[in-house]
């Protein structure tokens, strides 16, 4: 959880609750302070108590449902400006009774009742604006990456596809070397079960159900990916050195990203023996801890139109991901609470960070080791 939103929540969550007392305070201090005949008491002091309560029971409601803590103070912003709404709109319809020589009696108790009424109007108008402005939030989220699925899926699987057609042809044609091309195909029918494997890690990520975070051994994750890795590609030498005691808190599928970042540093270096160097970093930011993974490579580096696309959020024709894989990464680390970004090596080469917050000490106990995912860049 991002430290600056859970104080922002808990400030929050202190002015509903705070302004449910002093209401309910006030109205308490009318009812046993003067007597008062049974319509006064029901119209007067016991419905605007009851809006004073329904605005504590809301802000304890907030605290219990898993409201997210991004948007609570919204809702409180909305529960004053509502009070103060209503209550200057009482002290405005007094000022007018009295320009017409009309005496309001009790004249701070209708205004403090019409301050009850508008607060709890407003903490309900605040939940429910916040809900749908959450809900577009969500939609225009998953309607930049469907667009970018269809994109990735469209271009990549044309372009294999026209790979292995050509090939095919040209073996039916010409089979005087039909060893070279048959590893051709062999490679673009790989990289197409890999676009497919990709794209069922992204339906899981975007599966609600996924949503929740969980505590990782970070250290353990990497030496997984690491491990897989060496045996699949034995003439990279990889080194990585994690602190043991690494927990983090990170989507289910940080595993992914992990073997996707180590996997692109190998699989896209043109040296001869790709050298893959792993160590991370502790930060605090915004008042919260953060572990940074990075992964330097000696490669070529990826291209400027890559990574412009992935900080943008979207391709175009000219700028545009070769896969799925650094998509994929990105979407993790946000669902992660954390960030991805890329770095240039000296004297050449990539590095990748990583950044995922640091579970709290309370859950950082028992992190889940995992095993490392077996998707593909």
């Amino acid at each position: 959880m991002n430290v600056t939103n859970e104080a922002s929540a808990r400030g929050g969550l202190i002015v509903i609750l705070g302004v449910g007392a002093a209401f309910l305070s006030l109205h308490t201090f009318h009812a046993v302070g003067e007597g008062e005949d049974l319509r006064t008491l029901l119209l007067g002091i016991l419905i605007p108590a009851g809006f004073a309560l329904g605005i504590l029971a809301g802000g304890i409601w907030l605290h219990r449902s898993g409201f997210d803590d991004a948007y609570i103070p919204r809702a409180a912003v909305w529960c004053v400006g509502g009070a103060v709404a209503l209550a200057v709109m009482a002290v405005l319809t007094i000022l007018y009774q009295h320009a017409e020589g009309v005496t309001v009696s009790d004249q701070l108790f209708v205004v403090v009742n019409a301050a009850s009424g508008g607060g709890l109007v407003g903490l309900v108008v605040g939940v429910y604006e916040t809900r749908q402005h959450t809900a577009r939030a969500e939609v225009d989220q998953l309607t930049r990456h469907l667009t970018v699925l269809n994109r990735v899926l469209r271009h990549d699987i044309r372009n294999n596809a026209n790979v292995i057609q050509g090939n095919a042809e040209l073996l039916a044609d010409c089979p005087t070397d039909p060893g070279e091309r048959a590893r051709i195909i062999k490679r673009q029918a790989a990289d197409l079960v890999e676009l497919g494997e990709h794209a069922k890690e992204i339906e899981r990520l975007l599966h609600a159900d996924d949503a929740e975070r969980e505590v990782v051994g970070l250290a353990a994750q990497v030496e997984a990916c690491c491990e897989q890795l060496s045996r699949e590609y034995p003439g990279a030498d990889i080194d990585a050195s994690l602190p043991d005691d690494l927990p983090v808190l990170a989507h289910p599928l940080v595993s992914s990203a992990l073997l996707n970042l180590i996997e692109n540093a190998i699989e896209h270096n043109d040296t001869s023996t790709p050298r893959v160097e792993i160590d991370s970093t502790t930060t605090a930011r915004g008042g919260a801890e953060f572990a940074t993974v990075r992964i330097a490579d000696d490669g070529p580096g990826i291209p400027d139109s890559e990574l412009a696309a992935l900080e943008r959020g979207y391709e175009t024709d000219l700028e545009h991901m070769s896969g799925l894989g650094l998509w994929l990464v990105n979407w993790i680390a946000i669902e992660s609470g954390g960030d991805v970004w890329f770095e240039e090596n000296d004297p050449t080469g990539t590095v990748a960070c990583l950044r995922l917050p640091r579970a709290p000490a309370a859950t950082a106990a028992t992190p889940a080791v995992g095993r490392a995912s077996a998707a593909r860049r």
